[in-house]
């Protein structure tokens, strides 16, 4: 089955949706005047492909998304540019901001082909830059534990992160139903460093443990 014109319209804006949302960016290692460390930094080439789950959305091809026809392999085509233009676009601003950056997003594929999908399928950006990993609050230092609505900082797996979740309710009534929180309902930002780079993985629809073990893909991926 092929991904859905909707899916296809959700995933094509997920640099969009990451970039978009709070706390994208905030406390990467801003550029230094007259400071050529950005510069000469040698930033890792992040690959089109981290496992059978999790592909760059601007390396989503007909074949990955299973499309048959002429129009389906035309969508697809046209999803996968315009990933590519958002990623630029994403790349050239922060640029302006912190120097050098090595910038991809990626997409759940095989989510977007499930014919049992109800949430939207996650997704997560990778951003590296040169510097120190710096602060990890993207809404600030104090914790939020409110009804429906919890903010904590925590290290996990030795990265310094930021979890934001929803309780989990009735799609019917809206009441919380008191079940344990699955990845539809996190947006976790995780961040590591390495030989002078900060790799920062900002994510919607994993769980924690799941933004954590991307990152260190990620790290294992571009090892030297």
């Amino acid at each position: 089955m092929p991904i859905a014109r909707s899916s296809l319209t959700g995933a094509a804006a997920g640099v969009v949706l990451l970039a978009g949302a709070v706390g994208f960016g905030v406390g990467l290692p801003e550029i230094v005047e007259d400071s050529d460390a950005s510069a000469s930094a040698d930033l890792p080439t992040l690959p089109d492909k981290l496992d059978d789950r999790f592909v760059a959305l601007s390396a989503v091809t007909p074949e990955l998304g299973g499309a048959k026809t002429a129009e389906e392999i035309s969508q697809m085509e046209a999803f996968a540019d315009q990933a590519t233009k958002s990623e630029a676009e994403a790349t050239e601003r922060l640029r302006g901001l912190y120097g050098d950056v090595a910038l991809r997003s990626y997409l759940d594929v095989p989510a977007t082909t499930a014919t049992d999908q109800q949430t939207r399928p996650a997704q997560f950006a990778v951003t590296v830059v040169a510097g120190d990993a710096g602060l990890v609050i993207p809404s600030g230092p104090f914790q939020i534990d409110q009804q429906g609505t919890h903010y904590e900082l925590k290290e996990i797996g030795g990265h310094n992160c930021s979890l934001i979740w929803s309780d989990p309710v009735d799609p019917t009534t809206g009441a919380p139903t008191g079940a344990e929180p699955t990845g539809a309902s996190y947006q976790v930002e995780c961040r590591a460093e390495r030989d002078g780079l900060t790799y920062d993985l900002y994510s919607s629809g994993l769980t924690p443990d799941e933004a954590t073990y991307y990152l260190d893909l990620v790290l294992d991926s571009t090892a030297g």
